[in-house]
């Protein structure tokens, strides 16, 4: 089945959901700076980032009760930790829950005391050590707003951030955060001056890549709270495209130990039976990614190619829907369908891909060429899998049926 496409790559999109810039300190007069290490505190991305270094999720789980606890000093901490821990354990621990925030150094550094802000020019190196982050770039300013509830980071002249495997760059980045400690309301309502928010703006040859995939794009627009990004390209030409590349191998390879046993288990013949390693790669003007909906949706000239079975899609518009667990449940191309499969050729005005019951429903002028066989009608029903090849209307749809000959040239093709 087409599982995890496009969020189990949002982790290569949204790895900044705790990303917090410093409490201002301005009142440092030297190249490098630092927030300082105002104790330990366990959040959820700590247990993630400690799952992701080895820790079971046994032993994570074991930390749940002293979760999002603030401690003053180290002593203290380790006292109150419900679990033992190995001295390697212990230092990962340590690393991961200490509240330093960020660490930077530059070759210039200045600050204006009446702006709230810091700049730091050449060779700029930054390192947020609770999130295992580190950003480089040419010129970085600092700006936070009185009683640190407004607080924004802006880096120009080329930006990298890498997090374990992932990596980001862009020309220009911008990421804002205001009143993260107000709560936010249900409703917006006319008192409401201002909520939270918490957002990552990345602008001019974004690539964002690690081993699950790679995301290329002109811009980027994250908000964090929300977790929904928006990405646009330069244009509407094949050039200027966003391009999404998606390793499923990758994905569930490492997601599931017991699907990778199962893939080099020897075959009924005795042989091995290795896996081919299964990419997408999806081709749009503008995305917008929804992490709460459980739902992508792709427009502009989009394209999407799935191997190696060679399943190609190309609509002005294609939606992803996808379960709690971040399985695909459903793939709706509208706007000028076409697709193709080996030995099948469609296209139709709207086209629905059904991954649990593995069908596909075209509907609107549907026209189907397989093999010697053109069928046509407005609502056509098929299977996933070409070789069943089995067709359906229904009595306000009924299906033409033509029989061609063996040597007769393709209808109708989708590229």
């Amino acid at each position: 089945m087409f599982k995890q496409l496009i969020f189990k790559t949002l982790p290569v999109l949204l790895f900044f959901f705790s990303l917090v810039v410093t409490e201002p300190a301005w009142n440092l007069n030297q190249k490098s700076f630092s927030s300082p290490n105002s104790g330990y505190k366990i959040t959820r991305n700590t247990l993630n980032h400690l799952q992701r270094e080895g820790f079971s999720k046994t032993l994570t789980g074991l930390l749940s009760p002293i979760l999002n606890n603030v401690y003053l000093n180290r002593k203290k901490f380790i006292a109150d930790l419900p679990i033992h821990l190995t001295k390697k354990e212990q230092d990962l621990l340590l690393r991961f829950a200490s509240t330093e925030q960020i660490k930077i150094q530059a070759d210039e550094f200045s600050s204006d005391l009446n702006e709230n802000a810091a700049v730091f020019r050449g060779n700029v190196k930054g390192v947020i050590p609770r999130e295992n982050i580190e950003l480089a770039t040419a010129k970085l300013r600092l700006v936070s707003g009185n009683g640190s509830n407004f607080e924004k980071l802006i880096g120009e002249g080329g930006v990298q951030i890498k997090q374990w495997d992932r990596e980001v760059r862009s020309d220009f980045a911008i990421y804002t955060q205001i009143d993260l400690e107000k709560p936010v309301p249900d409703k917006i309502s006319a008192e409401t001056i201002r909520t939270p928010q918490q957002t990552l703006q990345l602008k001019g040859k974004v690539l964002m890549k690690a081993a699950q995939g790679m995301v290329n794009s002109e811009t980027v627009f994250v908000d964090l709270l929300q977790q929904q990004a928006v990405l646009e390209g330069q244009d509407a030409s094949s050039d200027g495209r966003i391009r999404v590349e998606a390793n499923l191998t990758e994905l569930e390879t490492n997601q599931d130990q017991q699907d990778k046993a199962n893939k080099t288990a020897p075959a009924e013949d005795g042989s091995k039976n290795p896996t081919q390693p299964s990419k997408v790669i999806l081709f749009a003007s503008r995305a917008v990614l929804d992490n709460t909906k459980h739902q992508a949706m792709f427009e502009g000239n989009v394209e999407m190619e799935r191997n190696p079975d060679k399943l190609y899609i190309n609509a002005g518009k294609i939606t992803l829907r996808l379960n709690d667990l971040q399985e695909l449940l459903s793939i709706k191309a509208e706007q000028g369908v076409c697709f193709e499969q080996p030995g099948r050729v469609a296209k139709a005005e709207q086209a629905n891909f059904n991954e649990i019951e593995q069908t596909i429903l075209l509907e609107g002028n549907a026209e189907v060429q397989s093999g010697q066989y053109h069928l046509q009608g407005n609502s056509i029903n098929l299977y996933l899998d070409v070789n069943k090849g089995v067709a359906q209307g229904d009595n306000k749809a009924p299906i033409q049926m033509t029989i061609l000959g063996k040597q007769s040239p393709s209808i109708f093709a989708c590229r």
